[in-house]
């Protein structure tokens, strides 16, 4: 009897054996192989094998693992945190990765889709286990910074940089907020600290634009935006900027260049900077007197947002001008086409021309005698005409200068043409003198008689 219990007692014991080899050694082995064959890349038939592993073996903290490190390098974040947040329930320890090397997975992909609020408390988590982990508190004091918590931001990046002091995005973050809270010469020693140790910091080099462009440093400012418009997450805002300095400094023609290289540089996430890339360009066309280019931005912006800013107010304020497709020529035109333009409407109104004369893109002047159908006496009389296509209100001194202009090429006669309306000073002086004012509503009615 006693001896059928040994036997029995043997074979319960050498079942236990090969039970706990197959547990113990057989499984590792296998999702050892399988941890090989991820990191060499195979990725997909990785998954595969945990999936039927698991179903045969049961769901290990080490299958599990492996599991979300598949649907994290597959960028599958969600099903990688469900794999990962599996670890965490199992509590036990890992046999192929560290449950840190766990918890920094989950992180990262509770980051990647949006869930902050749990990637925050994990991360604290890890930083309690390892307090002088400056990689963790960085990433905490990222979250506080996104979430407007600026006090918490400020504590987290101070213990980053006491763990590392060369740690340049934490000292980038650091001039970044005491740029925004008017801290400027803290704003310059944390910023300038930050490109020395990381050159790559793109936005520390913004920055430091912004606070040289505030300063009215324009030529420092564009430095430091030409180097933080090596990186696409600051580019379009760079051009944007540097064509603020360059405005400033009335290069107007450099501000547009930068404006269009901002427009074309934009991508679906700079929406908001395109927008306001596209306005403040159109301010400039206007204030230029390119009425046309500028009608072109708003109605740009207008497709993407009817209610940004006061888009809606000057489209209504150009309506008529939208709707004449020959005015848009006469202020668009290349040179040699605008000039066929203009001997059209001197020849309309009954002159021919003796002299024209481009002074600029968007200023021509003409001197003309009425042609011999319309001629009453022997001598001709010449008429100096001076015709605009910038969309400005002329005024009382444009006016005087035209008079001026004309007595000097001994014409006995002046006439203005602008595609915009005068200013009533401009009217009140011309009326009783030898000047006639073709505005906007008579420029369009005759362009339609001369082009149809």
């Amino acid at each position: 009897m006693n001896l059928q219990f040994i036997i029995a007692g043997i074979v319960i014991v050498v079942i236990i054996i090969i039970l706990t080899y197959f547990k113990i050694f057989r499984k590792p082995k296998k999702l050892q192989r399988i941890w090989l064959q991820i990191e060499e890349g195979d990725v997909r038939n990785s998954i595969r094998n945990l999936r039927m592993h698991i179903i045969k073996h049961g769901g290990s903290i080490d299958a599990h693992a492996l599991l979300g490190e598949c649907y994290r390098r597959e960028k599958n974040f969600e099903f990688a945190v469900v794999e990962y947040r599996a670890c965490v329930k199992i509590n036990k320890k890992p046999s192929l990765m560290s449950m840190t090397t766990i918890r920094e997975g989950l992180v990262d992909s509770l980051l990647k889709v949006g869930k902050t609020d749990e990637a925050l408390s994990e991360l604290l988590e890890l930083s309690r286990q390892d307090p002088r982990n400056y990689r963790y508190l960085f990433e905490i004091a990222k979250i506080f910074y996104t979430k407007g918590n600026l006090e918490q931001a400020v504590s987290y990046l101070d213990k980053t940089i006491k763990y590392n002091p060369s740690h340049g995005p934490s000292l980038g973050y650091l001039g970044v907020i005491m740029y925004h809270a008017n801290k400027i010469r803290e704003a310059v020693v944390y910023l300038s600290q930050a490109v020395r140790y990381d050159k790559r910091n793109f936005r520390a080099y913004y920055y430091l634009g912004r606070v040289y462009m505030d300063g009215r440093d324009f030529t420092r400012a564009l430095t430091y935006f030409e180097a933080a418009q090596r990186s696409p997450e600051f580019r379009v805002r760079a051009y944007l900027q540097k064509g603020i300095c360059y405005r400033a400094m009335d290069e107007f023609e450099n501000a547009v260049d930068e404006y269009k290289k901002g427009i074309s540089s934009a991508t679906p996430k700079d929406q908001n900077v395109l927008l306001a890339t596209r306005y403040v360009l159109a301010n400039l066309y206007e204030l230029r007197g390119k009425l046309a280019e500028a009608i072109e931005q708003w109605e740009l912006i207008h497709r993407i947002n009817g209610n940004y800013k006061d888009v809606p107010h000057k489209l209504d304020e150009y309506q008529d001008l939208r709707a004449d497709d020959n005015m848009k020529d006469f202020l668009v035109s290349p040179i040699p086409v605008f000039e066929g333009i203009c001997l059209e409407i001197i020849r309309h109104l009954g002159y021919d021309v003796a002299d024209i004369r481009h002074q600029s893109s968007s200023i021509t002047n003409i001197i003309a005698s009425p042609n011999l159908s319309t001629m009453r006496s022997v001598s001709r009389q010449y008429v100096y005409f001076k015709i605009y296509r910038e969309a400005v209100s002329l005024g009382l001194n444009a006016v005087k200068t035209l008079l001026e202009e004309a007595k000097k090429v001994r014409c006995a006669k002046a006439v203005c043409i602008s595609p915009f309306k005068y200013r009533p000073e401009a009217v009140e002086f011309a009326l009783p003198r030898q000047i006639d004012l073709i505005g906007g509503e008579k420029l369009s009615k005759i362009l339609k008689e001369i082009r149809g």
